[in-house]
C-alpha cells in the first residue's frame, strides 16, 4: 500500500510531538515544576492520537482508534492548557482543582470510549482519511444513510464534554501565551518570550481549527494542521526557555 500523505503527517506529528514530550518531561525529573508537567503530560496525549493515527491508517484497531477518539475529543486541548493555567495562577489552590476536574473526566471516560462504545469496523477501509468516516452521514431530512466508524449515538457521552473541555483548553493555551507576549512586550523585557509565546498561541489555534475543517470537507487539512500546530508549540517553547533574553 503506497503512503498517504495523511500516514505520513501523522507519522511526522508522533515524532515531534513525542520528542517535545520526552524534553518536557526531562524538565519536569528536573525542577518539578506543575506547569511542565501539565504540558508533558498533554504532549503525551498528542502523540498517542498522532500514533494512532498512523495504526488506523494501516490497519483496524478499536483500541487504537477509541484513544485517537478520547486524546483528541477530550484531553490534549484541556491538558496543554492546564500548563499554562499553572504559570498564571501560581497562588492558591484554583490550578491544582482544576487539574483535578480533567483527570476526573478522562478517567471516567477512557473506559467508556475503549470498551463500552461500540465501533462499526465495517466502515473503516485501509489508507482511507479516519477522519472523514468516523461520522455517520445523514441526507438533507438528517436521516443516517451510512453509519461511520462510531455513530452519534454511541459517542453521546464523551461528545457531552467535548466541546467544553476543547475551547477551555485552547483558550487557556492560546490566550495565556498572548497575555503572556503582552505582558512582556508591555515590560519591553524577554524578547525571546514575546515571539515564543506568539509562536505557542499560534500553534494551539491550528488543531483546533480541525472540528471546523472536517465539517467544511477538508479532513485532510486537520492533520497538517495538527503537525504545524505542534512544530510551532515546540520552536515557541524552545525559543522562549533556551534563547538568550533580551
Amino acid at each position: 500500500m503506497s503512503l498517504s500523505p495523511s500516514l505520513v503527517v501523522s507519522a511526522v506529528t508522533a515524532l515531534v510531538s513525542g520528542v517535545f514530550a520526552v524534553i518536557v518531561l526531562r524538565r519536569w525529573a528536573q525542577k518539578h515544576r506543575p506547569h511542565l508537567l501539565a504540558w508533558g503530560i498533554g504532549l503525551v496525549f498528542y502523540c498517542v492520537g498522532a500514533f494512532s493515527q498512523v495504526v488506523l491508517a494501516l490497519t483496524w484497531s478499536p483500541i487504537f482508534f477509541g484513544l485517537w477518539y478520547w486524546t483528541g475529543a477530550l484531553m490534549v486541548a484541556p491538558t496543554l492548557g492546564q500548563g499554562t493555567v499553572y504559570l498564571l495562577l501560581r497562588r492558591g489552590s484554583i490550578a491544582r482543582n482544576i487539574s483535578m476536574l480533567l483527570a476526573l473526566i478522562g478517567i471516567m471516560t477512557l473506559p467508556w470510549t475503549l470498551f463500552l462504545t461500540p465501533f462499526n469496523a465495517d466502515a473503516w477501509r485501509p489508507g482511507t482519511d479516519i477522519t472523514a468516516i468516523y461520522r455517520d452521514v445523514a441526507d438533507a431530512q438528517g436521516s443516517v444513510i451510512q453509519e461511520g466508524i462510531m455513530s452519534g449515538r454511541a459517542s453521546g457521552t464523551v461528545r457531552a464534554f467535548s466541546p467544553v473541555m476543547n475551547v477551555w483548553g485552547t483558550i487557556s493555551l492560546a490566550g495565556g501565551a498572548l497575555y503572556s507576549a503582552y505582558l512582556f512586550r508591555r515590560k519591553q523585557i524577554m524578547r525571546n518570550r514575546v515571539v515564543g509565546n506568539w509562536l505557542i498561541a499560534a500553534g494551539a489555534l491550528l488543531p483546533a481549527l480541525g472540528g471546523a475543517l472536517i465539517r467544511l470537507d477538508m479532513p485532510e487539512l486537520k492533520y497538517l494542521g495538527e503537525m504545524l500546530g505542534v512544530i510551532l508549540i515546540f520552536a515557541g517553547f524552545w525559543l522562549a526557555t533556551n534563547a538568550p533574553e533580551n
